[in-house]
């Protein structure tokens, strides 16, 4: 079989890619840019919703979808957890739920799926990049 330098140096170029090389980045659409702004709005949305009070700077990840905001924080007085909001019409964000603590690797899939049946079921996307976000130590 006989390939062009041309299909090589195109195969090479895809290969190459880091959205097709590294597979971290299918979540990267979910990551929000993280202004200032953006961080103080969600720690008034942990404070607020979650009824847990955080300044800005105890936000870390977060992670966006649709009608679904995660928010990793943690509160001075409790430890790291991801906060998940849904978007209900005009009622604004309401929390689901709150995760704490670690994934292990052979607990993966019953984590993803955990995320799956909250209310409102967030997709399997948005479940398991954050499933992979808690194992990376996020």
């Amino acid at each position: 079989m006989r390939v062009s330098l041309l299909s090589l140096a195109m195969m090479s170029g895809l290969l190459a890619s880091p959205v097709v090389a590294a597979p971290g980045n299918r979540c990267a659409a979910l990551r929000p840019a993280m202004t200032a702004t953006q961080r103080a709005a969600d720690a008034a949305l942990v404070t607020r919703v979650g009824k847990q009070k955080v300044t800005a700077a105890e936000v870390g990840h977060v992670l966006a979808e649709g009608n679904w905001r995660l928010v990793w924080a943690t509160p001075a007085d409790a430890e790291r957890g991801v906060f998940f909001f849904h978007r209900a019409g005009r009622k604004g964000y309401r929390l689901v739920d709150t995760w704490g603590g670690v994934i292990a690797p052979d607990d993966r899939s019953g984590s993803v799926a955990w995320a799956q049946a909250r209310a409102g079921h967030p997709s399997r996307r948005l479940a398991t990049c954050f499933v992979d976000a808690v194992m990376a130590g996020k």
